[in-house]
């Protein structure tokens, strides 16, 4: 009995060790390691529950083996299964579970907002955040707060000719306290966290237990593409992810009003969360969780939002109309592109794989609620606005990471409610499925084999600095920058693109393409230099000299701020060096 469970054992180390392959620099050694680690856990712990599947040790032994060539896609199927050697979900579920001290869900939703404000504030302080989307959405709540039309000037546009953010004049008023980024940052934070308590109020009630209510809600905060949201800027877009969450719960468990105001709020966090709001009502009447009158009632009004803000607010502020209707792939205009999908579904479903971002969009919000959704298959429904706002396009719309993942992190986590109820009824969900969940969510973010957006080799909330965070030498000479512009609103300010967050309390603040039209540009030498990268910043720098309408009013180290108008240049050799390198003369005012 010992020979065949050290084998089994092998094989679930080899598993876990493919894990670790992208991680260390000899895969036969850590494979060899793991095999060897593995058979001897086997021997010492016979009664490991991993034992008793040698199929699933075979196929994670393969799957980790494969790591080496292909680790992508192969994590996505390698770390449910080493998640599911640690705790194998499948399986009655016998006895009683205490109850959970009364702190626990508050708890949770406090030290959720602690990490997520401190870490995407620390990231901010550090100049880390830019100018789209912290900036344009700093100006935007300034604007309104203010009472002046939101003409965004980092986009060049009203508001409303984006995306219809009407979320943001609930938040705006909070300016009127506290102008600076970190009253964003701030209530995204408590936003998002706040999703803890609809998970578990629904899963309690569907599940029966709070433990598994309790893992539903940490999956929530332990999601890799929520922490890509936190630490990406501000955007509406999380408020709305999670507008989702509590309007699942209002439609299940609430009256009318409440599920009104739920869905209100969610439709008002952006142009396409209408469409959300609509499949998950409808995706509830489905599985028969509400009742068709209340889906439909829901559905109806989420279309009808939608539909007004398209055909009447958005040509109101946009020749054209919504500017982010954009499937080159599928067609030209909205009638076409349904058309393509409907009869060209084949195309529409390759297009969905056709890059390895949008396989990793695709799979990871599944990975990290366990893909316990697939035991209830209409729970994939729920995903379909997310498949289809962005993975069916060829090129724009493909991203991963940020705060585009979101949506479908909720929908995913829902779906996963479905699918373990369903293994619930027969009787298949184990006192471990918790553990296997919060697992999945732990090894989707610990050990990726593949970088974030942002460059990280883990999930962006496991680092306390930023890859694209400035040095301290760096943050203390952009604060005293920032600081010598000062606020006067009505000053026209140019800023890079990390140094525009800290400016944008004002009515005119713009990046350096338009900077020859500025008062003032502040400017951090070998900073962010997004979109254009090096090269861009290179040729903004020659237009601003061009302009011979600037001096050097302040510099230290590699922050600098030209002001419009004669006067004596400071001191600079860091400016003047680059001003050399571009073929200019070392001042930059008049002759």
């Amino acid at each position: 009995m010992r020979s065949p469970a050290a084998a089994v054992g092998a094989l679930w180390g080899l598993g876990i060790a493919g894990l670790l392959v992208p991680h260390l620099p000899d895969p036969r050694t850590t494979l060899a390691a793991g095999g060897v680690l593995g058979a001897a856990a086997a021997l010492l712990w016979p009664s490991l529950p991993a034992l008793a599947h040698p199929a699933a040790g075979t196929l994670a032994a393969v799957a980790g083996v494969f790591m080496v060539r292909l680790p992508e896609p192969t994590f996505f199927l390698l770390a449910p299964l080493v998640a599911a050697a640690v705790a194998w979900p499948l399986a009655p579920n016998k006895g009683e579970e205490r109850p959970l001290p009364a702190w626990m869900l508050p708890g949770s939703f406090a030290l959720g907002a602690v990490v997520f404000f401190v870490q995407a504030a620390n990231r901010h302080w550090q100049f880390g955040s830019g100018a789209k989307d912290m900036g344009l959405f700093v100006q935007q709540h300034w604007l309104i707060a203010h009472g002046q039309v939101p003409f965004n000037t980092v986009m060049g546009m009203h508001m409303l000719a984006d995306h219809l953010t009407l979320l943001d004049f609930l938040v705006a008023p909070l300016f009127l306290v506290n102008d600076g980024a970190e009253t964003l940052i701030l209530v995204q934070a408590l936003g998002v966290a706040s999703g803890v308590f609809p998970l578990f109020w629904t899963a309690r009630r569907l599940l029966g237990g709070s433990r598994a209510a309790l893992a539903v809600a940490w999956t929530w905060l332990l999601s890799p593409d929520v922490h890509m949201g936190i630490m990406f800027d501000y955007n509406p877009s999380l408020l709305g992810a999670t507008g989702l969450l509590w309007t699942a719960w209002a439609l299940l468990s609430r009256g009318p009003v409440a599920v009104l105001v739920a869905a209100l709020l969610t439709c008002a966090a952006k142009t396409n969360f209408p469409l959300y709001v609509v499949v998950l009502a409808l995706g509830l009447v489905i599985v028969r969780w509400v009742s068709w009158r209340r889906g439909v009632a829901v559905a109806a009004l989420a279309l009808t939002i939608f539909v007004v803000e398209i055909g009447v607010i958005s040509p109101m502020f946009r020749e054209g109309g919504f500017r982010h209707w954009d499937f080159p792939e599928l067609g030209e205009t909205p009638g076409a592109i349904a058309a393509a999908g409907l009869t060209r579904p084949d195309r529409a479903a390759a297009l969905l794989v056709s890059n390895p971002d949008k396989r990793r969009s695709l799979l990871l919000p599944l990975l990290s609620s366990g893909y316990l959704g697939l035991a209830q298959p209409l729970s994939l429904v729920l995903q379909l606005p997310n498949w289809g706002e962005r993975f069916l396009s060829a090129h724009r719309t493909r991203w991963w990471g940020y705060y585009y993942g979101m949506p479908a992190a909720a929908t995913a986590i829902l779906g996963a409610l479905l699918g373990w109820r369903r293994l619930q009824t027969a009787a298949m969900a184990s006192r471990r499925t918790p553990v296997y969940l919060l697992s999945c969510a732990l090894l989707a973010g610990l050990l990726p084999p593949y970088r974030t957006p942002s460059g990280n080799t883990r999930s962006d909330l496991y680092y306390l600095r930023q890859p694209n965070t400035s040095a301290p030498d760096d943050v203390r000479t952009q604060r005293a920058a920032v600081a010598f512009i000062g606020r006067d609103p009505r000053l026209r300010v140019a800023a890079q693109y990390n140094l525009l967050p800290h400016l944008a309390q004002r009515a005119y603040v713009v990046e350096l393409d338009q900077a020859p039209d500025a008062d003032v540009v502040a400017l951090q030498i070998e900073g962010g230099m997004h979109p254009g990268g090096r090269p861009g910043w290179r040729r903004q720098v020659r237009e601003i000299l061009k302009t011979r309408a600037f001096h050097i009013a302040f510099c230290q180290g590699r922050s600098v701020v030209l002001r419009r108008g004669p006067g004596r240049d400071a001191s600079c050799p860091a400016w003047e060096e680059v001003v050399t390198r571009l073929g200019g003369r070392a001042g930059t005012g008049p002759a």
